[in-house]
């Protein structure tokens, strides 16, 4: 899954991602994007709502791309 979050813009943004997202059972790997600001996620049987809410733990607004 693929998610919008337009206030990503520094390596910290990055690791609180990361490390919020990494969280989540099934999660297999979580890619931020500086560049692009979008956070692409794979791993097993995830769910959007969960993913939103880590992401918003983290302290960032996404939106769900595909």
């Amino acid at each position: 899954m693929q998610f919008s979050v337009p206030t990503v813009s520094c390596h910290h943004c990055q690791l609180a991602i990361q490390g919020e997202v990494s969280k989540l059972p099934g999660v297999q790997s979580v890619d931020v994007d500086l560049e692009t600001k979008t956070v692409k996620v794979e791993g097993d049987d995830l769910g959007v709502d969960e993913l939103l809410a880590a992401i918003d733990e983290a302290g960032y607004d996404a939106k769900l791309i595909n």
